[in-house]
């Protein structure tokens, strides 16, 4: 589906909630926004305004040339002092993993290198390095295996302490330094969401109060890609070594990489930034609980997220802490696919809700080892606090089924 073949959702991307919080940010005491204050945010767009998912499987940018980057644009919530950052990793066909058997790594699994970047505010460039570390590829596969119960891990880390202050572009920039690459390298790993609805994180976007972005993200956060050692950047659906599509091979509907990462902090915590893949499966009949709102909203629509022609079905919202709840049925079909409740819902601060759907929705996944190495999301009182009340088959209570409610967040505010 394009922007033009939904109409119901061309104001959705702009008009849309997010369900979920990340780093933290929000303050329970903060006056909620009602009336005019409500629009002005719409308008505004930024976190409040971004709807909580939209990815659909995951695809991999195999590091195979020396002239290869990939670059992960982010912006903490609030200042952290860190010492890792995670990203999405893969070496599988490497020497350490299945050796041949697959083609996202090769021989030693290369030579892993990660700077940490300032970003020109007014180029949105990276800027000057602020930490970098260089390691075998499996030998770092091998460490989060360790950390992991000896699970195999979708995500590594690169060691660069920092302190990261909120509101701030910053960027991971990730190569393979191996003298030779194309016979030993790695895969840098991202979801997918379909580029005609990745809005912001499709392009080089400079404002933080840019409409239409996705998974909760601010919307200058995006994934790049250069294959001339970063002297220019590719977005959008050219954002890495090879064009995605959703479900694979449907080439009606190219792809994005988005980010997906997070912190390990100077206390030894970690915090999920985007924390969440997503596969091919779906979600039938599913429901998902946000808890514990951090603001006040009104809720007056619902909406679901299907890279299918199959329908989401009817939606329904409850507040679980009050009992009041309203349904709706949106047109049914590939895509995002909202509807207007017939009657509002509210929410309070610290109260929580649960969105549901008869048909199918995509589900953002938590492997095993991401949950190990986020444990508060998907808990009332985490950075995401959005689970299953009652998971599906096949998932874990911490995947999370493509329904939100909006049009504001409860967990952001601009």
């Amino acid at each position: 589906m394009t922007l033009s073949r939904s109409s119901t959702w061309s104001a959705a991307l702009v008009s849309a909630v997010t369900l979920l919080t990340a780093c933290g940010g929000g303050d329970d005491n903060t006056t909620p926004l009602t009336g005019d204050s409500t629009a002005q945010a719409l308008a505004a767009g930024g976190r409040a305004a971004s709807i909580p998912i939209g990815i659909e499987n995951v695809n991999d940018s195999p590091l195979k040339a020396a002239n290869y980057r990939a670059l992960l644009r982010f912006v903490p919530t609030r200042t952290l002092t860190i010492d890792r950052f995670y990203f999405g990793f893969k070496l599988r066909g490497a020497n350490c993993w299945d050796a041949n058997k697959a083609e996202y790594g090769a021989g030693d699994g290369g030579l892993l290198q990660g700077r940490l970047v300032q970003i020109n505010p007014t180029t949105g460039l990276p800027a000057s390095v602020i930490a970098t570390e260089t390691i075998n590829g499996c030998t770092r596969h091998n460490q989060a295996k360790a950390e992991f119960n000896d699970a195999i891990p979708v995500l590594a880390w690169v060691n660069t302490p920092a302190t990261l202050q909120g509101g701030t572009m910053y960027a991971l920039i990730v190569s393979n330094v191996h003298a030779n690459p194309a016979a030993n390298f790695f895969s840098f790993n991202t979801p997918l969401a379909e580029t005609t609805l990745a809005g912001p994180h499709a392009r080089n976007e400079l404002n933080a109060t840019a409409t239409g972005a996705l998974l909760s993200l601010d919307p200058r956060e995006h994934v790049a890609w250069s294959e001339d050692s970063g002297t220019t950047w590719r977005y959008g659906s050219a954002n890495g070594q090879y064009r995605s599509y959703m479900n694979d091979r449907d080439t009606a509907h190219p792809a994005t990489r988005m980010p997906q990462y997070g912190f390990r902090l100077s206390d030894g915590s970690t915090l999920g930034g985007q924390p969440y893949y997503a596969y091919l499966t779906d979600c039938v009949g599913c429901t998902v609980a946000y808890a514990n709102a951090r603001y006040a909203r009104t809720f007056t629509e619902l909406g679901g997220f299907i890279a299918a022609n199959t329908g989401v079905g009817t939606l329904t919202l409850k507040n679980t802490s009050t009992g009041a709840q309203s349904s709706c049925t949106p047109s049914q079909g590939y895509g995002f696919r909202k509807c207007t409740l017939p009657a509002s819902v509210s929410v309070a601060v610290g109260q929580s809700y649960t969105v549901s759907a008869t048909g199918a929705v995509e589900i953002m996944k938590m492997d095993y080892s991401q949950r190990l190495l986020f444990p508060q999301v998907g808990t009332p009182g985490g950075e995401f606090r959005a689970y299953q009340p009652n998971p599906a088959s096949g998932t874990n209570a911490r995947d999370v089924p493509s329904l939100w409610a909006g049009p504001l967040s409860p967990y952001f505010d601009n």
